[in-house]
C-alpha cells in the first residue's frame, strides 16, 4: 500500500442540535393519503437491415431483421398516512407476434416501501437508487456519447429507463437505507447521515456465493463565518463489498473497502463571484480469499487462504471558482489513483462489451462475434448493464481509452480542467473537459502512457436568439482521445479517436418536430489494453491492438408530441462500419422504427 496521501480532516465541534433537518426520501407530504396509480407504456417496432461488403461473401446472415414490443409498467402507489408510502410495479410484456400466451411476460419490476420515524429518521427498503461519491458508490458516464442528439433520444430513453439510470450517477440496489439530519444555531450548519445494505447478487448454491455491500456517508457543513462569508463542507465516506461464503458450496470470495474524505470549502462568496477548495483522498483495499477444509491429524480443519491482497491511494484536489453574473464555473484538480486502487461499485461500467447484441450479433460465413458499435450504443439495451461486475471490466479503447472507468479509473495522475457556461435563461449553454494524465506504473515495461482528453459539448436554442415562436434546437458533441508512449519500437503506442455529434431539432408544426442528427468516430493507430486474467490481474505485455477504422451514424425523423411525456416517433437511421485493414469486411446497417412512449 502506498503512503496514504495528505487528507484534510475536520474535527467536530460537540454541539447540541437545534432540531431535526432532512427527511430524504420521505413520502410526498403534498399527495396526502391515498392510492395512485402512475406507470409507463411503450410501443415499439423496428427493422434493421445489413449490407455492405460484407454480404458479397457472407451467405449466412439473413438481410432483415424485425421485432417489437408492447410493453405496460403499472406502478401503484399507496401512501396509508402521511409518513409511509408503498410502490409497487408490475410489467406486462408482450412481443409482436405472440398470441394467446405466446411472447407474453408478467413480472415485477419495482418494488420499495419508505417511510419516517418519529419525525426523524426516513427509511427506504426495497429498490433504491444509491451514489455516496465518484470514488466510492458511483455509476460512470457511458461510453460512445457526449451530448447526445435529440433524434436519438428516444432510444437512449429506453436504455436509461430499462437499466434504471436516473442521469444522476446513481446505482440501482435492492436493500434498505437510514438517513437523517441534525441543524444546528452555531458552529454547525447541518449534519447528514446516510447508510444502506444491500445485496449485489444471490449465490448459484455451487460456485458463486452471496455477495453484499453496505456503508454510508457523513457530512458536515458549517456556518458561514469570517468576513468572506466562507463555509466548509466535509463527508466521510465507506463502500464495503463482501462475498458470505456460508451461502451455497463456494468457498472463494472477496471483501473489498473503500474509504475516502470529501471536501468543498467556500473560501469567498461575493454576489459576483466564488472561490471553492474541493477535493476528495480516501484508500481501497481489497482481499480474495478461499475456505477450505484439510484433514491435519484425522481431524477436519477449516483453511482460510488469501489468494489476492492489494491496497492503493487516491487523491484529487483543487480549486473551483463561479463567475454568477457570467454563468461560468471552472476548475482545475490533480488526480492520482494508484494503479492498485480498486472500488467495485465505483469502477463498473454501463457498457458490458462481452454482452451479445439483439441484432446481427454474429456475422460473416465463420459466423464472427461483431463488434459494439456506436450503433449499439445508441440503441441497444442488451449491452447495457447496471449490476456491479465481479472485477474490472473490459473496455473498447476506440471510445474510452483515457478514463474508462470514470474518475476512478486506476493507474492515472495529471491534471483535469472543467469549464462549464450556464448563464440562468441563456439560450446558450457549454462544457469543456480537458485531462492531461499520465500512468504512475508501466505495463510490461518501464515506459509510461500519456494521455490526453478533450470533451466539448453545446446546446442553442435558436429559436430564441432569433425570437421565432416554435422551438429549434442545435446539440454539439466533440470528444478526441490521444494515448501514446515512447521507448522500443514493439513498447509504442499512438492511438488516437475523435467523436463528433451534431443535432437539430426544429418544430415544423405545432408540436410536430422534425429530428435529425449524426455520430461520427474515428481511431487510428496501436495500443496495448490491458488483458485481466483471474481477478484483476493484468498480463504484462498483452497482445497489441491495432486499428484503423470509421463509422458513421445518421438519423432522420418526425416526433409529435400530444403533450408532456406522450410522444410518437417515426425514424430512419443509417449506420456504416469501415475498417482500412479489413475493406471487405465493411458493412451497414439501416434501422426503421416507430416507437410510441407514455408516461403517466
Amino acid at each position: 500500500m502506498r503512503p496514504l496521501l495528505p487528507s484534510c480532516l475536520l474535527v467536530l465541534a460537540l454541539v447540541v442540535p437545534s432540531a431535526p433537518a432532512l427527511a430524504q426520501g420521505a413520502p410526498d407530504a403534498d399527495e396526502g393519503p391515498g392510492i395512485r396509480f402512475n406507470g409507463l407504456g411503450r410501443s415499439l417496432i423496428q427493422q434493421v437491415g445489413i449490407g455492405g461488403d460484407l454480404l458479397d461473401t457472407d451467405t449466412t446472415s439473413v438481410e432483415n431483421l424485425t421485432d417489437g414490443e408492447f410493453v405496460l409498467d403499472l406502478a401503484v402507489n399507496g401512501q396509508p398516512n402521511d409518513v409511509t408510502e408503498v410502490q409497487g410495479v408490475v410489467r406486462l410484456r408482450n412481443e409482436f407476434g405472440g398470441f394467446f400466451g405466446s411472447g407474453v411476460t408478467v413480472e415485477v419490476r419495482e418494488l420499495w416501501a419508505r417511510g419516517i420515524i418519529a419525525d426523524v429518521l426516513s427509511y427506504r427498503v426495497g429498490d433504491m437508487d444509491m451514489a455516496l461519491t465518484p470514488y466510492t458508490l458511483f455509476l460512470p458516464d457511458e461510453d460512445g456519447s457526449v451530448n447526445e442528439p435529440e433524434v436519438f433520444v428516444p432510444q437512449k430513453e429506453i436504455i436509461y429507463y430499462e437499466e434504471f439510470y436516473t442521469g444522476f450517477n446513481t446505482r440501482r440496489l435492492q436493500g434498505g437505507k437510514l438517513d437523517f439530519g441534525l441543524a444546528f444555531d452555531e458552529g454547525l450548519d447541518a449534519v447528514e447521515v446516510r447508510s444502506f445494505l444491500a445485496r449485489l447478487r444471490a449465490t448459484n448454491f455451487t460456485d458463486t456465493p452471496t455477495r453484499f455491500i453496505g456503508g454510508g456517508r457523513v457530512g458536515a457543513t458549517s456556518a458561514r463565518f469570517g468576513p468572506y462569508r466562507s463555509q466548509g463542507r466535509l463527508g466521510v465516506n465507506l463502500a464495503y463489498t463482501w462475498d458470505d461464503l456460508g451461502s451455497g458450496n463456494a468457498n472463494t470470495g472477496i471483501r473489498n473497502s473503500v474509504v475516502s474524505f470529501d471536501t468543498d470549502v467556500t473560501l469567498l462568496d461575493e454576489d459576483r463571484y466564488a472561490v471553492h477548495l474541493l477535493g476528495e483522498t480516501g484508500w481501497s483495499v481489497v482481499k480474495q480469499r478461499t475456505e477450505t477444509e484439510s484433514l491435519v491429524d484425522s481431524v477436519l480443519v477449516e483453511m482460510d487462504t488469501t489468494l489476492v491482497r492489494d491496497s492503493d491511494t487516491f487523491i484529487e484536489v483543487g480549486l473551483r471558482g463561479e463567475l454568477k453574473e457570467l454563468g461560468l464555473d471552472v476548475s482545475a484538480m490533480f488526480v492520482d489513483v494508484g494503479p492498485e486502487f480498486y472500488s467495485v461499485a465505483a469502477q463498473s461500467k454501463r457498457v458490458d462489451y462481452t454482452r451479445p447484441r439483439s441484432f446481427y450479433n454474429r456475422v460473416g460465413n465463420e459466423r464472427d462475434l461483431r463488434r459494439v458499435t456506436l450503433f449499439d450504443l445508441t440503441r441497444d439495451p442488451a449491452v447495457y448493464t447496471f449490476r456491479v461486475a465481479n472485477q474490472l471490466m473490459r473496455y473498447d479503447p476506440r471510445y474510452n481509452n483515457v478514463l474508462p472507468y470514470g474518475r476512478a479509473t486506476p493507474n492515472r495522475r495529471g491534471v483535469r480542467l472543467e469549464a462549464a457556461y450556464a448563464p440562468a435563461e441563456s439560450p446558450v449553454n457549454a462544457a469543456l473537459t480537458t485531462a492531461v494524465l499520465r500512468e504512475i506504473r508501466g505495463q510490461g515495461t518501464t515506459e509510461l502512457k500519456d494521455f490526453l482528453l478533450l470533451r466539448a459539448e453545446a446546446d442553442v436554442r435558436v429559436d430564441q436568439l432569433i425570437g421565432w415562436d416554435k422551438m429549434l434546437g442545435v446539440t454539439l458533441g466533440l470528444q478526441y482521445e490521444d494515448t501514446s508512449r515512447g521507448g522500443e519500437e514493439v513498447e509504442q503506442v499512438d492511438l488516437t479517436s475523435t467523436l463528433v455529434e451534431a443535432g437539430v431539432s426544429v418544430e415544423v408544426y405545432d408540436r410536430l418536430d422534425v429530428l435529425l442528427g449524426t455520430k461520427l468516430r474515428s481511431s487510428s493507430g496501436r495500443d496495448y489494453v490491458p488483458l485481466l486474467e483471474n481477478f484483476n490481474d493484468i498480463r504484462d505485455f498483452p497482445g497489441e491492438f491495432v486499428t484503423d477504422d470509421q463509422e458513421s451514424l445518421v438519423g432522420a425523423g418526425l416526433r409529435y408530441r400530444f403533450k408532456e411525456g406522450i410522444y410518437l416517433t417515426v425514424q430512419y437511421q443509417r449506420f456504416n462500419y469501415s475498417d482500412d485493414a479489413t475493406p471487405a469486411e465493411d458493412y451497414s446497417l439501416d434501422q426503421i422504427f416507430a416507437l410510441y412512449s407514455m408516461s403517466f
